[in-house]
């Protein structure tokens, strides 16, 4: 019969483990709405460039750098969630592995399949991303 320090210590693992798990999905669903913004950015620029096509007026002008200093400060939002992503990812990997590999709370086998699942919705998130960009 384990004592109830032992139990305590397995809750214990198994909490962490469903937060690694819930912190694994985050980072993706963070991924992949990056990809969806830059993905609209893209569209946003493009537009703008086809409606300020050919000569201008100095009004014009001037609306198509207003319209592009907007689309840069969308970008620059976007390059700040990448950047934040990009230090919080690695540590979370980090966690992950010393909980799935934790022998005083060692993980069923459903939440190491959820974590394997995370994993690759993180990897595929990131291929994805990658390929926008």
């Amino acid at each position: 019969m384990p004592s109830v320090k032992q139990s305590k210590r397995t809750e214990r693992g198994v909490a962490q483990q469903q937060r690694a798990v819930a912190e694994l999905n985050l980072v993706a669903r963070d991924i992949e709405r990056c990809e969806k913004t830059i993905g609209e950015l893209q569209k946003e620029l493009q537009s703008i460039n086809s409606k300020y096509q050919g000569p201008r007026t100095t009004r014009e002008d001037i609306a198509y750098l207003e319209d592009l200093l907007k689309c840069a400060n969308k970008k620059l939002t976007w390059e700040k969630h990448i950047a934040s992503l990009q230090k919080r990812t690695p540590a979370l990997l980090e966690e992950v592995v010393k909980v799935v590999n934790d022998p005083n709370a060692a993980p069923d086998p459903e939440t190491r399949a959820n974590v394997l699942k995370s994993l690759q919705a993180v990897q595929g998130a990131m291929e994805r991303l990658q390929n926008v960009k």
